[in-house]
Formats: structure tokens, sequence, C-alpha cells
């Protein structure tokens, strides 16, 4: 596929064109790109929900699956090397039993490993349904992939999140992380979860992050990987190397 080229999912009348964009998850500590996290994009390089706000709930669950595998198969074209992390809806997986099987499946076909994918679902989804919402996890799981806990810090789930889904990775919401050098309670609540990441042996990723000050007091907390406009903003149908990170 042209990586540069609009995608279009088309049902009836209905059709909606996308692209995506891609964002680094910096690892300092190794000075490598631990992943990109595709993330969906208008025609006009606006954010998710300029695309799907004309589009009726039943489309939902195949619009969604297009954007995902066209998310693969643009990582793919480009040459990703490392992980890939892709958003995925809870309902979709509480849903539909295969859901995250087939998005495996599509990868592989790709040509990006089960252990590149990275699962990225929003702790604001985690409330419902967590019985079946496990039991897709596992199967991912056990099929290599990874579990990310995104927004961790903005939703009402708390720490039941944690416990629920057992992650691999932990992504700390910006609202954690916006001026954390010279605020005190957030400070401490970040040294509180870099120890509790630290005792259940799951990975931090500090998202967000806009300025130096901010990045130098997370260093300090004990945290390596990052993502956020300081090191690089998404770029619209490419990859920014190492080369090009600001870190």
């Amino acid at each position: 596929m042209s990586v540069n080229s609009l995608s279009t999912f088309q049902s009836g009348d209905l059709r909606v064109e996308f692209l995506h964009a891609f964002q680094p998850i910096v690892d300092v500590s190794s000075r490598c790109i631990y992943a990109y996290e595709a993330l969906l994009r208008s025609p006009s390089g606006q954010g998710p929900v300029d695309v799907i706000r004309s589009v009726p709930k039943q489309y939902y669950s195949a619009l969604d699956q297009t954007i995902r595998e066209t998310a693969l198969a643009r990582a793919s074209a480009l040459g990703v090397s490392c992980r890939l992390s892709l958003n995925m809806s809870s309902s979709c997986m509480i849903q539909d039993q295969n859901y995250l099987l087939k998005t495996i499946d599509y990868a592989e076909q790709c040509g990006i490993a089960a252990q590149n994918v990275v699962i990225e679902i929003s702790e604001s989804d985690v409330i419902h349904g967590i019985p079946r919402l496990n039991d897709r996890l596992n199967e991912a799981h056990a099929r290599g992939a990874l579990i990310a806990l995104d927004d961790f810090g903005a939703g009402y789930a708390g720490l039941n999140s944690l416990i629920d889904v057992n992650p691999d990775i932990i992504k700390l919401d910006m609202y954690l992380i916006r001026n954390i050098d010279s605020s005190g309670p957030r400070q401490a609540t970040i040294k509180a979860l870099v120890g509790l990441a630290l005792d259940l042996g799951i990975d931090l990723i500090a998202e967000g992050v806009e300025t130096a000050e901010e990045y130098a007091f997370l260093t300090r907390a004990g945290i390596d990987m990052f993502q956020g406009y300081f090191f690089a903003k998404p770029q619209l149908c490419q990859l920014v190397g190492m080369d090009d990170v600001n870190c």
C-alpha cells in the first residue's frame, strides 16, 4: 500500500477517509525507539474525533477493524522493526471473541510478530465486563502480545484497573505529568507509582512530556521510557528515527 495515500472505509452510503500518524516511545536508558504508537488522523491531520464524529454506532466495529488493519499495514510498509502500539476498544473486545486474535493474525500476515504488538486499553474503559475482557487479554497475552494500560491516572477505575488487568505496561496520563517539576502532589504520586511498578514488574511510560523540566524530574524519579512533544511530535505516514529524537 502507499503509505501516503488516504485510506477509506466504505459501507453503503457511508464513506470515511483517514490517515495514521506515528509517534515514537523512547527508551532513554538504551537510547532506542521502544515502540511507535499508531494514531488515527483525519485527512486534514486532526485527531480521532474528527474521523468518527459523524459515524453511526452500528458501523463502529467494522470501522475499528479497518483502522487497526490499516495501521498495521502502514507500519509494515514503513519498515517498523520494533513494537507497534495500537489503541483498542474494550467494548469491541468484549463483544467480539476474536477481536484481538484477528488483530494479531493480521499483524503476523504483515510481517509484524505478535511479540511486537502492544494492545493499549484506556484506564477509563476498564469498568464493565472485566471477566470477559480479561479472557480476551489473556488469549492475546498467550500469543505473545503486550498489554498496556493507557491514560493511567485520568479515569475513575484507579488502582482497581491495575489489579484487574495486570498489564505489562502502564502509560502515565499527561495530567499526572504536566508541570510535575513544580507540583508536590504529582511528584509524590509518581514516586509511589514508580515503586509500585518496580514491585509488580510493570514498565512505566510517561506520556505527554512537553518540557525539559518535566523530563528531568521524571528521569530522577526512575522513569526511562517517554512519549511526548518534547521528544518528537507524531508524523503523518512516516517514522521519526532516533537521530531525530530530542533526548
